[in-house]
C-alpha cells in the first residue's frame, strides 16, 4: 500500500493539471482576489495560465470564477486579457484557464 501511495504522489507532482504542480512551479505568482487564491504562470508569447480561484459550495458560479482568474492575470501582467478559455478537461470545475494578453497601451 505504501508503494502505491508513493507512486501516486510521484505521478501527481509532475502532472500539469494537478494542484501539486502549481505549488511547485518557480515562475508561479499568487494573487488573492475575493479571498480566493489563484496561481498565475507564464506560458510565453503573451500567454498565461491561471489555476484556482474556486468559490466554495456544491455549484460554484463558473462565470464569476473565470472573471476572477482573468482579473488575476491582468493584475500580474499589467496587460488586458483579450482571449480566455477554460482548458479542456476542466469545463466542470473551471479551475484551469489559458489566456492571451495584449500589452498595447
Amino acid at each position: 500500500m505504501k508503494i502505491l501511495v508513493a507512486l501516486v504522489a510521484v505521478f501527481l507532482v509532475g502532472c500539469q493539471g494537478s494542484p501539486v504542480y502549481y505549488h511547485r512551479d518557480p515562475a508561479r505568482q499568487i494573487v488573492v482576489l475575493d479571498k480566493r487564491e489563484i496561481s498565475i504562470i507564464p506560458l510565453g508569447e503573451n500567454r498565461w495560465e491561471a489555476y484556482g480561484g474556486k468559490q466554495g459550495g456544491f455549484t460554484p458560479d463558473l462565470a464569476v470564477q473565470k472573471a476572477r482568474q482573468v482579473a488575476g492575470i491582468e493584475k500580474v501582467t499589467g496587460c488586458r486579457v483579450v482571449n480566455a478559455q477554460v482548458v479542456p478537461g476542466h469545463e466542470a470545475d473551471g479551475l484551469l484557464l489559458h489566456a492571451t494578453v495584449s500589452c498595447v497601451k
